[in-house]
């Protein structure tokens, strides 16, 4: 079930969260409410065989314990299908995430909070060659079945839980360098 309400923009920084329900891969029950303490990295990616995601997927199980450790939990969207998740990621990753992700190949989630494609925005990750080399070499992450929009660009929202309202976003994200986690780690140390 969907908590619903249109947006007309993308959701901003010091703007309500849009809240919903979903079940992940595994079957649990995920809930974005705006109820608890600490906060919630909610992550838009492309396709579970995207070698970029796959690295970023990689990469956010090896920051989980630090983010959990400052009161941040994390859940993955991915535009494919349980089956093709599970195939690509789960079974992929020797490090297997202990986050949630949430198939979401007709997009609903996505369209909530707007996360969308743009052709400028993917060709700029095309000076991105090297990461994608090491993604393919060193993790494996070779390119599998395209089942999603190659040109959708990447996403993530850093919701506060006490008031419910983004304290930082990010669009066209590398989860691979460090800067998008200095930004996230800036939000959760220097808390309001």
């Amino acid at each position: 079930m969907l908590y619903h309400y249109q947006m007309t923009h993308a959701p901003q920084v010091n703007e309500p969260a849009p809240k919903f329900r979903a079940t992940d891969v595994l079957g649990n029950k995920v809930t974005m409410s705006s109820s608890g303490d600490g906060y919630i990295l909610i992550t838009f990616l492309r396709y579970s065989g995207c070698p970029w995601c796959n690295l970023a997927i990689h990469r956010l199980a090896l920051e989980n314990t630090q983010l959990q450790a400052n009161k941040c939990q994390t859940i993955v969207f991915v535009q494919s299908d349980k089956v093709s998740v599970i195939k690509n990621i789960y079974e992929r990753h020797e490090l297997k995430p202990q986050f949630p992700i949430i198939a979401d190949h007709d997009m609903k989630y996505y369209k909530l909070y707007n996360v969308d494609s743009s052709i400028p925005g993917t060709l700029k990750s095309i000076t991105k060659i090297p990461v994608w080399l090491e993604s393919v070499r060193k993790h494996g992450f070779k390119q599998k079945k395209l089942d999603g929009n190659l040109f959708l660009v990447p996403a993530w929202f850093l919701v506060n839980l006490r008031t419910g309202k983004i304290v930082q976003s990010e669009r066209g994200v590398s989860f691979y360098n460090h800067e998008s986690f200095i930004k996230i780690y800036d939000s959760l140390t220097f808390k309001d």
